[in-house]
Formats: structure tokens, C-alpha cells, sequence
């Protein structure tokens, strides 16, 4: 019993050694409490984190040690030229998809979009260039679209005669840009294209004026395209050197270059420039190949980089790189940034000749981390997050005057690979004045903790449940109220409360109710207006035995004076526990609104419990076994 006790003491002495950038937390108000209060008791100030943090339902940003809230459902953060959307009460929700706080610009998965897009149910439509909606007539492949002020589409457009295009695509170094110029045909007109001599840059939703064009120089010389009358297509070829233009590279971002065109038969009284649109990009891109997430909570994890070439004056050799190439990986603590020791790295082609795969392995811990790479004598900073499975609480609270205390958590795969997670329980510990006490030596029943805890895979979008049975584990009689958590390895702390109050049926309608007296546990799904219901019913087994303990611990809120009954047809759920002896009870939720109890009393409905018995309900109207008992 004492080796095993070291061992967990070991264990856990591990994983709290980082617990203010990557262990438990608390809420977001707890945190700003706890923040302010540090300022004032400590006589040398502690610089506060800012990065990424796990939390129990995902991840928070903390800037100055304080999470960043969303204010407004627009207001998205933007971190390492990504952007993201956050909870009121910080949680980040998703890389953002939106227009800005503004209405200026629109973002699709964290980065500004380029490309049609359509709002208002489709009755308005734009296309939108580096999140600015386009004005006025422009050119999209062969085609001139009419737009008006505001952007929107106005429903005209026209084959144009001449266009204008090069690579979609251009590194920010390049020395020289071919443009080809289109005759789409259909006419016998003859038309002379001249060499380009201005270039423009896409900045606030207007092309502006850039580089040093009365430094450039071009040769008066005309190409000319015949016309023809049977609509086949005749091409014209021009080159532009943009860093003679700019004087150097270009900065990454929207341009287009200004092609003089026009009639040869009147050219210099109908001469008009035709655009060719690029993206400058930068000579070399290194960015994860994919989010890096633990698989075990204390293996160690792998994170593959690309290096992408874009510029014709860079090569990637790797046996070159063998002997240059240095690798260090670094991680965001309270104190700043601090090396983490690494097993080593490699690098090899991928598929694409330009592409080079940088893999490294090393020992972490979710957080915020940066790969700091030489690559050909010039440094990179290539920012990730090592993330885990987030632990999801079927309740936040359990009472010590149950018998039988059982807490849940549903495990999540939101990744695109299968990852292993623990489903033994490795520790217990309980907030003791502000620290995190292990409770294996003051309430641990004999032999009771696994050593060799066992796994289990979660493919990709999979959601498994866990049940650690507290009262076989341990002797809750030693325990007391307040915060705990337990470790699930590879998902990390997973927290709860418990608390020592009496169960008060006014309160727990089902807490007193005991497996023996229910004849059955029915939930009746019904969608939106009512026109289909998907039904599950629980007579025993695993499934009823945690719908039925799940339902014990449903605590009301104050209720409601009225609840209208027009609310009812945007769909909602029931859950009916049938008694022995023909007598039921049954709670209606109303999206996430309202309850009903017994087609009495109205009370608020707490949105956690909502959803997590919503959650026993498939969304559509199939049946899948192996989702029930899930959150």
C-alpha cells in the first residue's frame, strides 16, 4: 500500500508541477478573483499567463492570466493570424466563421475569406476578396460581375472580351510575374496588349496605390491578338517584375496587376487596362500539419511541421538540412517561455517536391507551444496547441448523503484520429486551501486504486462514457464537502463538487427514488413543430442505470410565474419514469427554456441539464443504441 501510495504521489506531484498553465481550473470569474487578489497580497508581482489553457469543457485564452470573454456573439480574438470565437463565459467555441464585429469583413474557420458567399438565406449574395465584399464591375474568371455599393450582387454580369490572369498564387519574392490576356473570341476585332506598368494592392475593401511606379520602367512595345468570329480563344503573354515595382518584396496580401489593352484600329482613343489578380504569399510556410492533441496523459507527442517553398529562389535539400537544420521546442508558462527537452526531430519530402515534413517528438502536457526552427539560416516561429480530450461532467454536483455516490464524465474525440484514454480511476484530490491535496492516503479504501490502469480507443467523432463508483473506491464517511476532480489519463482532471446538504424532494423531485420501484425510463424526443417523435425506453441494464442515477440528482430552479404554450412547437423532450403499480412521472423540457414537472408547476431549466439529458437522444430520427447513456 505505501509503494502504491508513492507512486500515485508521484504521478500527481507531476502533473501538478504545471497546474497553472495546463491543470484544473475554475471558472472564469473565479479566475479574475484570484487574480486580483494575487495582486494585492504578493509584494513582488508574479507575471500573470497569456495563452492557451485547457479547461473542463475546452479551452480558455488568458491574456495577463485572465480569460478573454466574448462581449458580443461578433467578437472573436484574433491569435497567430487566426481567429476565434469565444463564450460569455470564455470557453472558445471554434475558429470563427462570421462577418466582424463591423460588417466589414468575413471570416470562414478562423482566417478572412475569399470567394462568393451568400447571406440572408441566399436573397443576398457577395463575393468577397480577403473578407471585403468586392464593388462595381469585377472579373472572375471569364466572366464581369456587376455589384453595387454595399457589395451585394446585383444580378448582372457579361462574358468579357479581354481578361487578364497569372498564378492565383505568387511568392512574396518573386522576381517576375507572367500574364496571360485572353481574347474569348467572337468578334473580328484586332486588339493590341501592352506591357504592364502599375500594380495595386487590396487594403480596407479599396485597391490602393502602391510600390514606386515612377521608378518603373516598361518597353513601348504592343502584342497584338487577332480577333475571330468563331468564339475559339486567342492569347497574348506579358511579364511584370514586382520587386523591381516595389523595391523589394512584397507584403503579403491582394494584388492586381494593370494590363493596358485596346482596339488597334482607334487604340489610343479606346485603350482600357484588364487586371490580373494574385495573392502574394510568403517564399516559405511552416505550419502544423494538424492540431497535436495526447494520446496518453504522460507519453510523448509528436508534432509533424511542413515547410512549404513557394519561391523559385528557395530549395529544400535534405541533405543539406541534415547538418543545418536546429529545432528547439518551447512552452508558454506563467513565467514566459521555457525549452522543453525533445527526443529528437527528422526531416523528409512529402508527396511534393516543395514540401518538406519536420517531425519531432517530445514530452507534453496540454498547452501553448512554439517550434523554434532553422531552415536554411533563417529563423521561424511555428506556433501550436497540444490539446487533450476534454472530460464533460454529467453533473456538476453529488451529495455525501447518498449512499452511493457514482460520478460520470462523457469523453469526446473531436479529432481526426483515434486516440487511447484511461478508463480506470488513477487519483482523487480535493482544493485545500487553494492547493490540490490528493485524498488516496486520508480516504483510499485498501487496494482499491489501479496501478496499471487499462485503455480504451475513441475513433474519430466517438463519444464514450465514465463511471468511477467514489463510494467502492473510497470511504466517503473521510470525505468532506467542496471541490474534487479525478485524473483520467488522457484527458487530464476532470472536476465535480460534492457537498454535505440533504436532499430535499421539493427540490430532487427523483431523490428518493429507488431502481426497484421503476418499471421503465422513457425519453420522447420531439422536433421542431412537433410533426415527428423518436423514442428510447431503459428497462434495465447499464443504459438505465445511469439515466436512472443521472435522474436523482436534477435540481429545479425558481419557478416560473407563466410559460407560454407557443413555445412548445419548437420542439423539445420528455422524460417519463413508470412506476410499479401504473404511476408515472414525467419532465417536459422545453429547449432548454423551461420544464414542466408532472404537467404542473413550471420551473427554470438549468441549460447543463438540458443538454445533458438531450444528449441520451439521438438528434435525427434513427436509432443508434451505442449513443444512449452518452453526454
Amino acid at each position: 500500500m505505501k509503494k502504491l501510495a508513492k507512486q500515485l504521489t508521484a504521478i500527481f506531484t507531476a502533473a501538478i508541477m504545471t497546474v497553472s498553465t495546463a491543470g484544473i481550473l475554475v471558472s472564469a470569474a473565479e479566475k479574475n478573483t484570484s487574480a486580483d487578489t494575487a495582486a494585492d497580497t504578493s509584494q513582488t508581482e508574479t507575471p500573470k499567463y497569456t495563452g492557451w489553457e485547457p479547461c473542463e469543457t475546452g479551452w480558455l485564452y488568458l491574456r495577463d492570466g485572465v480569460p478573454y470573454v466574448s462581449k458580443y456573439y461578433t467578437d472573436s480574438l484574433r491569435i497567430d493570424g487566426i481567429h476565434y470565437d469565444f463564450s460569455m463565459y470564455g470557453v472558445c467555441i471554434g475558429k470563427y466563421t462570421d462577418w466582424s464585429e463591423s460588417g466589414k469583413r468575413y471570416y470562414q474557420d478562423g482566417v478572412l475569406y475569399t470567394g462568393w458567399l451568400n447571406k440572408d438565406d441566399g436573397t443576398k449574395q457577395y463575393y468577397c476578396l480577403d473578407g471585403y465584399p468586392v464593388t462595381g464591375d469585377f472579373q472572375i474568371g471569364d466572366t464581369v460581375y456587376s455589384f453595387d455599393k454595399n457589395g451585394i450582387y446585383k444580378g448582372k454580369s457579361a462574358s468579357a472580351v479581354l481578361t487578364a490572369s497569372c498564378a492565383e498564387k505568387v511568392s512574396a519574392d518573386s522576381g517576375k510575374i507572367l500574364i496571360t490576356v485572353k481574347h474569348s473570341g467572337g468578334d473580328n476585332k484586332e486588339y493590341i496588349v501592352c506591357n504592364p506598368e502599375k500594380m495595386e494592392r487590396w487594403e480596407n475593401g479599396k485597391w490602393q496605390k502602391c510600390g514606386k511606379p515612377f521608378r518603373y520602367a516598361v518597353d513601348d512595345i504592343g502584342m497584338v491578338i487577332d480577333g475571330t468570329d468563331d468564339c475559339s480563344p486567342n492569347y497574348a503573354t506579358a511579364a511584370f517584375y514586382p520587386n523591381r515595382y516595389m523595391g523589394g518584396d512584397m507584403p503579403t496580401g491582394y494584388y492586381r496587376i494593370a494590363v493596358p489593352c485596346g482596339e488597334s484600329e482607334n487604340y489610343s482613343k479606346t485603350k482600357k487596362d484588364v487586371y490580373a489578380v494574385f495573392e502574394a504569399v510568403p517564399a516559405v510556410e511552416l505550419k502544423p500539419s494538424k492540431e497535436v492533441f495526447l494520446t496518453n496523459g504522460r507519453n510523448d507527442t509528436t508534432v509533424s511541421i511542413i515547410a512549404t517553398v513557394n519561391s523559385e529562389k528557395e530549395t529544400l535539400n535534405p541533405e543539406a538540412l541534415a547538418s543545418s537544420l536546429k529545432l528547439e521546442i518551447m512552452k508558454k508558462t506563467v513565467l514566459g517561455w521555457e525549452p522543453c527537452e525533445d527526443n529528437g526531430y527528422s526531416a523528409g519530402y512529402t508527396d511534393s517536391e516543395n514540401e518538406l515534413e519536420i517531425a519531432v517528438e517530445f514530452p507534453a502536457e496540454a498547452g501553448y507551444y512554439k517550434a523554434m526552427i532553422n531552415l536554411g539560416g533563417k529563423d521561424y516561429s511555428v506556433p501550436f496547441r497540444v490539446t487533450s480530450i476534454a472530460p464533460i461532467p454529467w453533473l456538476d454536483e453529488y451529495s455525501l448523503k447518498n449512499n452511493d455516490i457514482s460520478v460520470s464524465f462523457t469523453l469526446y474525440n473531436r479529432y481526426e484520429e483515434t486516440v487511447k484514454v484511461g478508463t480506470d480511476l488513477i487519483n482523487l484530490v480535493k482544493k485545500e486551501n487553494g492547493q490540490w491535496t490528493d485524498m488516496q492516503d486520508k480516504a483510499a479504501r485498501f487496494d482499491c486504486i489501479e496501478i496499471d490502469p487499462a485503455y480504451t480507443a475513441l475513433d474519430a467523432d466517438q463519444k464514450t462514457a465514465l463511471t468511477f463508483d467514489l463510494s467502492d473506491l473510497y470511504d466517503t464517511s473521510k470525505l468532506t464537502a467542496g471541490d474534487y476532480a479525478v485524473w483520467i489519463d488522457g484527458a487530464g482532471y476532470a472536476e465535480f463538487k460534492l457537498t454535505d446538504k440533504e436532499t430535499k424532494s421539493g427540490d430532487f423531485p427523483f431523490a428518493g427514488i429507488k431502481a426497484g420501484d421503476v418499471k421503465e425510463i422513457q425519453l420522447i424526443m420531439q422536433e421542431c413543430g412537433g410533426d415527428h417523435e423518436t423514442k428510447v425506453s431503459f428497462k434495465k441494464g447499464e443504459y438505465f442505470d445511469r439515466t436512472l442515477d443521472h435522474l436523482r440528482q436534477l435540481k429545479f430552479e425558481k419557478a416560473y410565474e407563466k410559460y407560454s404554450n407557443d413555445k412548445v412547437g419548437f420542439g423539445g423532450f420528455e422524460v417519463v419514469v413508470r412506476l410499479n403499480g401504473g404511476k408515472k412521472k414525467t419532465l417536459s423540457y422545453r429547449d432548454s427554456d423551461a420544464v414542466v414537472y408532472n404537467g404542473g408547476k413550471v420551473y427554470k431549466c438549468n441549460w447543463q441539464v438540458y443538454y445533458a439529458l438531450k444528449d441520451f437522444l439521438i438528434e435525427d430520427s434513427g436509432i443508434d443504441k451505442d449513443y444512449y447513456g452518452y453526454r
